[in-house]
């Protein structure tokens, strides 16, 4: 196999840790933000204020993108140093953004059930946030094996 196209084969692979941990950010984002509004429109409805910590619980699952983008800087410079190692990065890249977008895809679910309960009760953001903290250690756990995979 020519070396461009192990350089491109591998470099699909940080493509691929990219894009699909920032699919699983959206999916969290969107299943945390619907709650969020949600909660929201019962608050209004009440005649309370709103709740604007209830954005911190959308806007977690964000961060896996980032870890995403962290760990296709690491495979595209791999690949430049070792494009015959090209199976590796593109494994790498397309498991490890899979870990990243399951772990955003429930740490939304999280925020979802958090914004609710925070809504509804007033109480428990520091017990909320350490939830969803725990779920992005899985995102981190990911970030960082995968980039000592090869």
């Amino acid at each position: 196999m020519e070396i461009q196209t192990m350089e491109t084969l591998g470099k699909m692979g940080g493509t691929a840790a990219l894009g699909i941990a920032a699919i699983g950010s959206s999916i969290g984002i969107g299943l945390a933000g619907t709650a969020a509004i949600g909660a929201w429109k019962k608050a209004y409805a009440q005649g309370k204020g709103a709740l604007f910590t209830l954005l911190v619980f959308a806007g977690a699952p964000m961060s896996q993108t980032i870890y995403g983008m962290i760990l296709m800087i690491f495979i595209n410079n791999a690949v430049a140093e070792n494009p015959q190692n090209w199976a590796a990065y593109l494994g790498a890249g397309i498991f490890g953004g899979m870990g990243m977008a399951v772990s955003s895809w429930f740490q939304g679910k999280a925020g979802a059930a958090a914004a609710d309960a925070l809504n509804e009760t007033g109480k428990g953001f520091a017990n909320y946030l350490m939830v969803l903290g725990v779920v992005e250690t899985i995102a981190l756990f990911v970030l960082v094996f995968s980039q000592m995979a090869f």
